[in-house]
């Protein structure tokens, strides 16, 4: 698979576990185990939606583009935990107190970190075309 292709593939599906951290796994896990949070977190995530999505975008392109399962780990999980501090850091803006922060970065990171096997495992380790 040439290296344009793999950068593509992880990107679109890097934009998709974007938007599935936040529109199903952040509030489901939000709502669990701190409903307190859950109306901060909803309000951080309206305003910029497309730019952390991005953030997940990078992060499935770099994953894919480098392969294997622990490097595509370590890089989706990294993303993860950026986007997941963003929003915890927007929600800490409204008001929130600092478990949003705790929740949405941790949160962040262990989702990556499944998806980045996924998507590591599934591109495999990067060769030379």
């Amino acid at each position: 698979m040439g290296k344009l292709n793999r950068i593509l593939f992880g990107g679109i599906i890097g934009m998709m576990a974007g938007f599935s951290f936040q529109l199903a796994v952040l509030p489901f896990m939000a709502e669990s185990l701190f409903p307190q949070a859950l109306g901060d977190v909803y309000a951080s995530m309206n305003p910029n939606t497309f730019w952390l999505v991005m953030v997940w975008l990078a992060a499935g392109a770099a994953a894919a583009y480098v392969g294997g399962i622990r490097k595509g780990s370590q890089i989706f999980a990294a993303g993860g935990l950026v986007a997941g501090a963003l929003y915890g850091l927007m929600a800490m803006a409204g008001g929130s107190e600092w478990t949003a922060l705790l929740l949405s970065a941790g949160i962040g990171a262990f989702y990556g970190l499944g998806a980045g096997a996924l998507v590591g495992g599934g591109f495999g380790p990067a060769v030379e075309n």
